[in-house]
């Protein structure tokens, strides 16, 4: 199907992943880390500094644990979701660009803002994902979700190699010094995010619900109403285990990029070729992926992508250069799009429309508690047996098992 059969609605939905996806590599992955720790936090031990950034990234991801279901849950029995959607965005845009105007040495300010900005980014999420259920019909499922991805890694990457020139040659931007290029940064996320959201905002139509006047209290009930029928649902909780470990590998992997580059002894700018190399390859991958799940299943994509992940965990195992390294970033970009497109429009063809938002906040629940368990299996591997490559045995453990319990996932019913 070309993209001129592809209503405005979805095109919308599809550049949005343009913009968010520059948060999490520009802010997220790259450069909040790097100048929290030297310029922010400069002053401070580096292990408690650490530290406090870990617990602000916990205290972020376990407060969408609690409310991801029911934000979903809100929004299916109230005609919010546009109107959530697009308060939560704004937000965390929002503390982006105050991270702008921190001063050297303000920490607490910085971890605040990002701890917020984090938290709604991913909070907004959920109700991303359950859009894509009510602007297209399933067939179109697997297509779309991976050109969301596609674009995603292809505008995050755009603007963070603007950002990195932008580091790496202060000067030549007008900027005064790489801490300059790095608080501009910030603003520029918080205008590219901007741009990329206003088509969704405007084209966007809010789909009619029953409308309830005591919507915490029926949100909730609905929740356990679901956990109670979960044999009702055996399909889609079986799917979600499988999810929880194998997507808990994906993001230990990622985790330990920075470990295995610092153990090579790369420096910043080697790990920031790495992450391009990660973006750039996933584009035109992940929109391959979207191809073949469409035509052959987005179980079939997963099953692949959980193989090429063991195959990547084994080669991890002897590497021994930066050129090894970067073999490695390809690889992960390779794979790494069509797993997270294939998890979530399988998800979302396994699911009841009308619970949709309830689910899929229930899927990103399950997602983010994956992206605890993983390392902490690897710390403490690590610290039993005070070795690197023991330490990636849980990881091959992990997408083994969901590669198994995957296969009981019953797709013959689906589109």
């Amino acid at each position: 199907m070309s993209n001129s059969k592809l209503s405005k609605e979805v095109k919308a939905w599809i550049s949005y992943d343009l913009g968010n996806s520059a948060f999490a590599t520009t802010v997220v992955a790259a450069f909040f880390p790097i100048f929290y720790n030297l310029y922010w936090a400069s002053g401070v031990d580096p292990v408690i500094s650490a530290q406090y950034l870990s617990w602000t990234l916990v205290i972020s991801n376990v407060a969408l644990l609690f409310t991801a279901p029911l934000i979903g849950a809100i929004t299916d029995i109230s005609r919010s979701t546009k109107y959530l959607f697009m308060s939560m965005v704004m937000i965390s845009i929002f503390c982006v660009a105050l991270l702008f105007f921190v001063e050297a040495g303000s920490w607490v300010f910085a971890l605040v803002f990002f701890g917020i900005a984090n938290y709604f980014f991913s909070a907004s999420n959920v109700l991303y994902d359950k859009i894509l259920v009510q602007i297209a019909s399933p067939d179109l499922f697997s297509k779309i979700s991976g050109y969301g991805y596609a674009w995603g890694y292809f505008g995050g990457g755009l603007l963070f190699l603007v950002n990195a020139m932008m580091s790496l040659y202060p000067e030549a931007f007008g900027l005064s010094s790489q801490a300059d290029a790095i608080r501009w940064s910030f603003i520029t996320v918080s205008i590219w995010w901007t741009i990329f959201l206003i088509p969704l905002s405007l084209n966007y139509r809010e789909r009619i619900t029953n409308k309830s006047y005591n919507l915490l209290k029926e949100s909730i009930v609905n929740i356990f109403i679901t956990l109670r029928s979960i044999s009702r649902y055996k399909n889609v909780f079986v799917f979600l285990i499988a999810f929880f470990l194998f997507i808990d590998g994906v993001h230990t992997v990622m985790a330990l990029a920075s470990t295995f580059a610092l153990n090579l002894g790369l420096d910043s700018s080697s790990i920031i070729i790495a992450l391009l190399l990660v973006q750039f390859i996933a584009f035109p991958s992940t929109l391959m992926w979207s191809y073949v799940a469409q035509s052959h299943g987005d179980k079939l994509v997963i099953n692949i992508s959980i193989v090429i992940y063991i195959a990547i965990i084994l080669y991890s195992f002897s590497l021994s250069n930066a050129t090894e390294f970067y073999i490695l970033a390809a690889m992960v970009g390779f794979v790494q799009g069509g797993i997270r497109g294939s998890s979530r429009s399988l998800f979302a063809k396994l699911i009841p429309e009308e619970k949709a938002g309830e689910f899929f906040g229930i899927f990103n629940t399950f997602g983010k508690a994956g992206a605890f368990m993983g390392p902490a299996l690897v710390a403490i591997f690590l610290a039993i047996f005070n070795n690197s490559i023991v330490m990636l045995l849980p990881i091959l453990i992990l997408f083994i098992l969901g590669l198994v319990i995957l296969y009981f996932v019953d797709t013959s019913e689906i589109i």
